[in-house]
């Protein structure tokens, strides 16, 4: 049996379901778990910052980033594996592209504040706490704006499967394969490429459970989305929403591309869709809005701020 492999799975701010997608694979992780020495998992052991610290430069041979780097402690800890770590896997849509977190760009850090401390409904008198927790950076950017990543998972979270086929292969030494298609790839809905007269909240009506559902008027964005869910939501009867972000090359703006999708289907006037989209960002960047060329803008208006 080979020896097992040096992994350090680090977690930024982010709600842990990408490394719950991991302990979900059930049964195998008897043959995953096995094969792995792990390093640092803060999350599940108690190891504290100062081990991974001691390691020496790429000592580590795989490492698992989840989440976005929105306090000075993740983006220290982002920095400090990849000194240590070989490989560098960006595991989940926000460790990739900023995640649904990266909603908060459309707000200045001081109205965030006031949302979840100051003039929060389930206390009075909030005040921002400070002592003894790490500084808040004032937009949320990407991580690959801080290191290189060699892998990308995406996923909200990344499927039992992707997880269990990304990290076999990554313990037998064999190049990770991922197929490029879209979510529209995998849906068994008919396609008939109808005109869509108006566009539908997903309450509103009963969807033909056969056909297109953005023909149908429902917001998907599946045409534009990496489909390494293999299309679980559509073929379920539930809109895609964009979870893994764009397909390859994941640099493109997966939000202008399903705007762009829309407008092909939805011969509406401008001001009709934007009154029927009532939440644009939300709707076609609910992933990785600060990937995007919009969000790009909002982050060097912060940026210029600060200088």
């Amino acid at each position: 049996m080979a020896d097992p492999v040096p992994i350090a799975m680090g977690q930024g701010s982010s709600c842990w379901g990408c490394f719950q997608s991991l302990v979900d694979i059930h049964l195998r992780l008897a043959d995953v778990l096995p094969a792995l020495d792990i390093k640092y998992w803060q999350a599940v052991a108690d190891f504290k910052l100062h081990h991974l610290e001691s390691y020496g430069d790429k000592s580590i041979v795989v490492g698992l980033y989840e989440g976005m780097a929105r306090t000075e402690e993740d983006i220290h800890l982002l920095k400090l594996m990849r000194e240590k770590c070989q490989i560098m896997i960006a595991f989940g849509s926000c460790s990739c592209f900023g995640g649904i977190p990266g909603l908060a760009n459309q707000y200045d850090i001081e109205e965030c504040y006031d949302v979840k401390f100051r003039e929060n409904k389930t206390v009075k008198g909030g005040k921002v706490p400070s002592e003894n927790l790490p500084g808040i950076a004032s937009v949320v950017k990407p991580n690959t704006d801080y290191i290189d990543f060699d892998i990308f998972l995406p996923g909200c979270p990344p499927t039992s499967d992707l997880i269990f086929t990304a990290v076999s292969a990554l313990l037998s030494g064999q190049p990770i394969d991922l197929p490029p298609h879209a979510v529209c790839h995998y849906c068994n809905r008919e396609k008939k490429e109808t005109p869509v007269e108006k566009i539908l909240r997903p309450y509103e009506g009963i969807a033909d459970p056969d056909r297109c559902l953005l023909e149908q008027g429902y917001i998907c964005v599946g045409s534009s989305t990496w489909g390494l869910c293999e299309g679980q939501c559509v073929n379920k009867g539930a809109t895609c929403r964009g979870c893994f972000g764009p397909t390859p090359p994941i640099t493109q703006d997966h939000g202008a591309a399903s705007i762009s999708m829309l407008g092909s289907y939805a011969p509406l006037e401008t001001e009709e869709i934007r009154q029927q989209v009532k939440d644009p960002l939300g709707t076609f960047w609910r992933v990785d809005y600060p990937t995007s060329h919009l969000g790009r803008m909002r982050i060097r208006r912060e940026e210029a701020k600060e200088k």
